[in-house]
């Protein structure tokens, strides 16, 4: 037996009624929702909704009275059978008791109700509690006014509730709410105790927050416990694997992932181990929602194409944005379905008055037999009518197009900006190599074709594509590419060139420019990135604590690093001279960042000056920084830190560079030299 639940709703400041049901469940029901007049999808809500009439329970009675065995569930709580075998067709929907689980250990209740729209609304409308969509209920903070406000509630609607006092609330899933884990609720034995030590020791010197250390501790702790007897601290990573896919039969997602943190900190960070990844769900699925384009874009991108069918089909699904499964479907006669079934953003009469001119000119032209938009005379399939689709992007060089669509799928990614707009650069180049032929039609063999003229890049710019086309491909497009036709290039590892202290001293003398100077010396004495010199604001600067912090840097990270006492007297100076508003460096504009490309012109004008001859950028500062630092004998855990590096190892490269072995070992032709005394024969220069 199918269902439909009807209930009013507010959309886009309009009052509608939403039909929820179970999609492809119930043919007939979904078909006659998707014919009922001015019916509009919500993505957000994820209903189909109509608009508001006072008399919508005898219209929707009367709608759906064909489809046999349908309960409809008004707001209300009654349902309606229609056309049932049963006699009785209309039967109350018993209120369901609301369950309150008092969890006092953890300071937290939950609020069990069932489906009910009208008290989730009045529930969600206090904006003090959090939606649990597993479990289907409510937490909040365990405060008495937050518990009475939910109470008055329930009591002025008329809800039936029951209280319950629970160490571990447990719902018709029958997996826990949650879990938490306090650092001493663990027992474990004297044997792990310098496996603790090491762990607390990590965390504290990693600066998390006292909140963090003790959820991380908690879980690591009962993951020694249930390891007891076991070397944990060689445990491969399929032992490790095993041991959270277990644990996430009886874990929430939440708990889940302070879990997996929990133990890669340990492992990654703690030991030093090569990073671990646990694909224990899909991938992050990522919004395919179909380009809006407005009626000026959409008409100024017809203007160039000729065929009447092609501008009709552009205009539907960009503008209109109309399902091709809708599309198939339409008859000859379709000049108004945006005054009888569809409706058009904002309703533009000048939109509708030009669709109606493109169906008069396909008619006159094409002299369809039955559908708008026919194939030999025969109706579309939605994967023909996609066919005729891809052909026109391709056959027109939509570029624009193809790079909006794009931008909003990227858009609803969780990548980085400077991620996203690498991954469009490199595709559309790459569509623009095939003239812009749809991705669908591009083979295996023309990838592999395009990544052999790209040999000759570098490493990382080859990377580069084969991640573009991953995403673009396999997660936009739904196509696999083998990976012999995507070879990954070879690692490469390169040493990281810095300067020497001397030569970063004699690039601060060639200037009597002091925001040239500082710019340079702060690179150097905190170790930035070209993008945190920029970011740096002046609230940022500590010089009673002689430190610096770096909000949002690489990777989302927040950290601190060093700023040198002697360089007080040149930041004040600077700060008198220049008088910036918001940012350190500013540019001509007061309160615009400094750019990258003036402070790169900058450091190379300094090194020719400082007779510096081998080409430099901005980022040997931050090599020169680390450098020095491992020089002069400090923690690399510590370096690790003040770089902000996620990785042990990327911290490590610098080790090669202060090899103790370059100033120790002596090359043989050293002591070739004293035994022959090859030295004393070799000519001398005048």
């Amino acid at each position: 037996m199918g269902f439909l639940k009807v209930y009013p709703i507010k959309h886009k400041g309009e009052n509608r009624i939403a039909l929820s049901y179970r999609y492809n469940a119930y043919d007939d029901l979904d078909r006659i929702i998707r014919s009922l007049p001015n019916r509009r999808y919500s993505v957000t809500k994820k209903v189909w909704h109509i608009p508001y009439r006072p008399d919508y329970k005898t219209i929707i009675k009367k709608e759906f009275e064909s489809v046999k065995g349908l309960q409809i569930i008004f707001d209300d709580g009654k349902i309606v059978v229609e056309n049932s075998v049963k006699k009785n067709n209309t039967l109350l929907l018993e209120k369901r008791k609301v369950q309150l689980k008092i969890d006092k250990q953890n300071k937290k209740f939950y609020v069990d109700h069932g489906y009910n729209p009208k008290l989730f609304e009045a529930i969600n409308s206090l904006e003090k509690g959090f939606w649990l969509k597993k479990q289907k209920c409510w937490v909040f903070k365990g405060t008495n006014e937050v518990y009475q406000t939910i109470i008055d509630i329930l009591e002025k609607a008329g809800y039936d509730w029951e209280k319950n006092t629970v160490s571990s609330p447990t719902f018709d899933t029958g997996k826990r709410i949650h879990e938490s884990i306090s650092k001493n609720s663990v027992k474990l034995p004297k044997e792990f105790n310098s496996i603790l030590k090491s762990y607390d020791d990590t965390l504290t010197l990693r600066r998390l927050s006292p909140k963090t250390r003790e959820i991380y501790t908690g879980f690591f702790k009962k993951f020694l416990a249930d390891n007891i007897g076991k070397d944990v601290e060689n445990f491969s990573y399929h032992d490790i694997y095993d041991y959270i896919k277990d644990r996430s039969k009886y874990l929430t997602d939440t708990s889940l992932r302070q879990t997996i943190a929990a133990i890669k900190f340990y492992y990654e960070r703690t030991l030093s181990r090569e990073k671990m990844f646990f694909y224990l769900s899909d991938k992050q699925k990522i919004k395919k929602s179909i380009l809006y384009l407005p009626f000026h874009d959409i008409k100024t991108l017809l203007s160039g194409i000729e065929s009447p069918a092609d501008r009709l089909l552009l205009f539907l699904v960009y503008h209109a944005n109309i399902m091709l499964r809708d599309i198939c479907s339409l008859s000859v006669d379709s000049d108004k379905i945006f005054v009888e079934n569809f409706s058009l953003p904002g309703k533009n009469k000048e939109a509708e008055a030009y669709y109606r001119e493109l169906v008069k000119e396909a008619k006159i032209k094409y002299q369809q037999r039955k559908y708008l938009i026919e194939k030999d005379g025969q109706q579309h399939t939605v994967e023909t009518l996609k066919v005729k689709l891809y052909r026109i992007l391709g056959h027109y060089r939509l570029e624009e197009l193809y790079k909006r669509q794009y931008e909003l799928i990227l858009e609803s990614s969780d990548y980085s900006p400077k991620t996203k707009k690498m991954y469009l650069g490199a595709f559309m180049k790459f569509l623009k190599y095939f003239n812009y032929k749809h991705p669908s039609f591009i083979s295996n063999d023309d990838i592999r074709e395009y990544m052999v003229l790209h040999r000759e890049k570098s490493a990382s710019h080859q990377d580069n594509l084969v991640n573009a086309f991953k995403f673009f491909f396999e997660r936009v497009h739904n196509q696999s590419i083998s990976d012999k036709h995507i070879m990954r290039p070879r690692k490469t590892f390169y040493l990281p060139d810095y300067f020497s202290q001397e030569e970063i001293s004699a690039m601060l003398d060639t200037t009597e420019n002091v925001k040239h100077q500082l710019f340079v010396a702060i690179g150097y004495t905190a170790g930035l990135r070209r993008q945190e010199i920029q970011n740096l604001r002046l609230c940022d600067i500590d010089l009673k604590r002689n430190r610096i912090f770096i909000k949002d840097s690489k990777g989302n990270k927040d950290r601190y690093t060093l700023f040198s006492r002697h360089l007080h007297d040149l930041y004040r100076s600077y700060l008198q001279k220049e008088k910036p508003e918001v940012f350190v460096f500013e540019g001509n504009m007061p309160g615009k960042q400094y750019s990258a490309t003036s402070m790169s012109n900058v450091l190379k004008a300094m090194a020719r000056a400082a007779g510096i001859q081998r080409k430099v950028h901005l980022h040997m500062l931050r090599h020169s920084f680390a450098t020095h630092l491992l020089e002069d004998g400090k923690d690399i855990r510590y370096v690790q830190e003040l770089l902000g590096h996620r990785s042990i190892k990327t911290t490590a490269r610098y080790t090669h560079i202060v090899s103790d072995a370059l100033n120790t070992v002596a090359s043989p032709f050293d002591r070739m030299v004293s035994e022959t005394g090859f030295g004393s024969k070799m000519p001398r220069g005048p």
